[in-house]
């Protein structure tokens, strides 16, 4: 089983769904970019002001 399929099925058994690894990977590139905005924000708007 290749490590991309054993991520796949965790993800998979953890959320309770029926993704493809090809999902799976979108859905994970997608949350990533989504967190690192939400880090650059906070850093631009609550961290830098106050400096």
């Amino acid at each position: 089983m290749s490590f991309t399929k054993w991520i796949n099925q965790n993800i998979n058994k953890f959320l309770g769904t029926q993704f493809t690894e090809r999902e799976t990977e979108i859905m994970t590139i997608g949350a990533t970019f989504t967190v690192i905005a939400v880090a650059y924000l906070l850093m631009y708007n609550v961290v830098f002001p106050n400096i």
